[in-house]
């Protein structure tokens, strides 16, 4: 067993909707050469089938779908854990879900905990699933997009004993939008804001921070990719370019992942824990 860990990220263009084309480019990304070595490789929330509401509505599918079955075999001769957003159809309604694959079987799939208003809360469903996965030795979760501005669902995650969280997104806004307080919300400043939140998550909880995300560049709308590796302390270990097609990618002591910080979460107090829940629920009283 190697003592290292190789993580890859994609960040690239989607085709709304297209959901043959879309599975072609992860397909084609998996079999490349060149990411063979990859323990991990991530694709952006929703990657398969779209962010549109047409996309959503008219593209979910099943985790039964020969679609999603592609994926599953693909995976069979690789060693790679591959992470891909899709719009998910259940009889309950449709999940924004990371679906995650290991060697021919689905693992689990996560959903998007935090929903973004006036938007995913319009087409989606959710729930506190919060699954948490095993592979390679390692405990790992998934926090998609908007779920990242909170630190709730990243910290439980944490506390069950995951130290690489995948956060996948489909970040994209106009060059200048206004904010829900009135303001003027410009595309950098927003963009600049979710990386920290990302590096912020990384250095607090310890944890490995992988994110992915979509690159669009539309007059009303604009994704820059972005897709980074935050390493525990917060350092961004690996960068995309902005703005380019391509597959980022980090290596690690696996030590990292099996081994406690020497910031150790048990220091925390249970009592303070306790405190922080009865204040949560009392907050905005």
């Amino acid at each position: 067993m190697s003592d290292t860990v190789t993580i890859g990220s994609y960040q690239g263009p989607i085709v709304d909707g297209d959901v043959a084309a879309n599975l072609s480019v992860i397909l084609h990304q998996l079999e490349k050469p060149e990411h063979s070595g990859l323990d991990f490789f991530c694709f952006p929330e929703t990657y398969l089938t779209g962010y549109s509401p047409k996309a959503i509505t008219e593209c979910a599918v099943s985790r039964s779908s020969a679609l999603i079955q592609k994926l599953v075999v693909a995976t069979k001769k690789h060693k790679t854990v591959l992470l891909v957003g899709f719009a998910e159809k259940t009889e309950q309604g449709i999940y924004n879900s990371q679906i995650v694959i290991h060697r021919g079987e689905i693992l689990g799939i996560a959903h998007k905990t935090m929903l973004t208003p006036s938007y995913d809360d319009r087409y989606f469903i959710t729930d506190l699933s919060l699954p948490l996965f095993t592979a390679h030795g390692i405990k790992f979760g998934v926090a998609i997009c908007h779920t990242t501005s909170f630190v709730e669902p990243a910290l439980y995650l944490r506390w069950r004993g995951a130290r690489l969280l995948f956060t996948p997104h489909f970040n994209n806004i106009g060059p200048c939008t206004e904010a829900e307080d009135g303001g003027r919300l410009t595309f950098w400043a927003h963009r600049q804001m979710v990386l920290n939140n990302q590096s912020a998550l990384a250095t607090l909880l310890k944890m490995v921070v992988v994110r992915s995300n979509v690159i669009v560049v539309r007059p009303d709308a604009l994704g820059a990719g972005d897709s980074n590796i935050w390493g525990m302390d917060g350092e961004l270990v690996a960068a995309g370019e902005p703005f380019t097609e391509q597959v980022v990618t980090a290596t690690f002591d696996k030590k990292i992942f099996t081994e406690e910080h020497w910031i150790d979460r048990r220091e925390v107090p249970p009592q303070l824990l306790h405190m922080i829940a009865e204040a949560a629920q009392n907050y905005g009283q």
